[in-house]
């Protein structure tokens, strides 16, 4: 049953990518980027846990074939809303015209805020000991004791959607390049010198999904699917020799993935089995309290409220956000590890119960809206589906902690300075040019 159910979701994503490419024509459709994540983590990494046997020492066979099930399901939801959202044909307002941008406002705008993540970023290694200090031991990264100048980082990122979107995109300008290589070094320092699979991704899909966006262009879906292959294989060695890449390391590489395979308390699959078999079986979800706890209270800095998730009651969301609730030991007859992640089904489950379907529904269709609005209308929405798509690899293999808070400071970046450069064009003239 359970060999079956893996096999049925490993159908359902290949349906996605073969859906959202031929009925929309476009590679960069949500269905088509996020089913290859989703197979790895609902497909592959079961098929090698049940293949060598090692996925039954820490969950019984009727635990894994009742969380496949629910990670079918949660994958079919989810891509439901993708095509609900993405065929939606927005309605344009021609009474009071369309909105159109200033190139030069939003480069600007995008400098700035570009300049305070990069700013952010540099004075968090500084404060960590300096640059040599920071990347000469595994896994580096600055430190900041104020959470909001560590998240400002994200800043550069934002910067670097608006300068590639279309309305922004001005590569013949030598301070244009200048910018976008400035506030591309951060991340790109963390990931290949950091060693860090995150950073690594947001990058790389930054530059890769946004110059293609920026020139109304798409790649082959070969390609793509090449692409994403080889960025995988990338983030995979990363994950392998991340103990290995710093400076002054003598860099012994291993290339075994079966070594990331492992079974452990920390595997994603495994992890993901036991918080949902945990919260079945003791019927406590946090319906939505953890999700409000990451937009209401952690904005607000620890040196104003120190104790913000105990007093919010949401103590557990400062272990592995909280997604283990009250413990598996009880339950599964085994802990969990800091820093161990859950993936996207089973944290959805873990607040919502069933309702994480319904739910899972409306985040695939906020997610083909925002593609159907960027390929039609641009502007906006361009940043909002690409901070999607960047998004997507946190929330499929991690949580959806791990999402919001980021959603939250990127759009509230890029929206803002696209109110800033936009302005309302008469609608008379509009309808003559279209």
């Amino acid at each position: 049953m359970l060999e079956t159910l893996i096999w049925a979701t490993a159908a359902l994503c290949a349906g996605m990518v073969l859906y959202g490419w031929r009925l929309y024509g476009d590679v960069f459709h949500p269905l088509v980027l996020t089913a290859p994540m989703l197979a790895f983590m609902y497909v592959v990494m079961p098929l090698q846990l049940v293949g060598d046997g090692s996925l039954f020492s820490y969950v019984t066979r009727s635990q894994a074939e009742f969380a496949q099930f629910l990670f079918l399901l949660g994958v079919g939801a989810f891509a439901l809303g993708c095509v609900a959202g993405g065929a939606v044909k927005p309605k344009l307002d021609w009474t009071f015209g369309r909105t159109v941008y200033d190139a030069e406002a939003l480069r600007r705008g995008a400098y700035l805020i570009g300049a305070l993540g990069l700013g952010a970023w540099t004075y968090t290694v500084m404060n960590a000991g300096g640059f040599t200090e920071v990347f000469s031991r595994p896994k580096g990264y600055g430190w900041s004791e104020i959470g909001a100048v560590r998240e400002a980082a994200y800043l550069t990122i934002a910067g670097l959607l608006l300068l590639l979107s279309p309305e922004g995109f001005d590569g013949k300008k030598s301070h244009w390049r200048l910018a976008v290589a400035a506030f591309s070094s951060p991340y790109l320092i963390q990931g290949f010198l950091g060693a860090q699979r995150g950073p690594t991704f947001l990058i790389v899909a930054t530059l890769g999904l946004s110059w293609y966006m920026a020139r109304g262009k798409r790649p082959p879906l070969p390609v793509v699917l090449a692409g994403g292959a080889v960025l995988a294989s990338l983030l995979l060695f990363l994950v392998l020799n991340r103990g290995e890449i710093y400076l002054g390391s003598e860099f012994e590489v291993k290339t075994d993935i079966k070594e990331f395979f492992q079974a452990s308390e920390a595997n994603e699959y495994i992890f993901g089995v036991g918080c949902i078999t945990a919260a079945r079986q003791n019927g406590q979800f946090f319906w939505g309290k953890r999700y409000l706890a990451q937009l209401l209270v952690r904005p607000i800095p620890r040196q104003i409220w120190p104790t913000k998730y105990y007093d919010f009651g949401v103590p557990e969301i400062e272990l592995n956000a909280g997604v283990a609730g009250a413990g598996l030991l009880p339950v599964m007859g085994w802990a969990e590890i800091p820093g161990a992640a859950a993936g996207m089904v089973a944290d959805v489950w873990v607040e919502f119960s069933w309702l994480a379907l319904p739910f899972l529904f409306l985040v695939g269709w906020c997610f083909g809206y925002s593609w159907r609005r960027a390929v039609t209308q641009s502007g906006p929405w361009t940043s909002l589906f690409t901070i999607g798509v960047l998004l997507s690899a946190y929330f499929v293999s991690q949580s959806g902690e791990a999402v919001i808070f980021r959603f939250l400071i990127l759009s509230t970046a890029t929206l803002w300075i696209w109110r800033r450069a936009g302005r309302r064009a008469p609608a008379l003239d509009w309808a003559r040019a279209a």
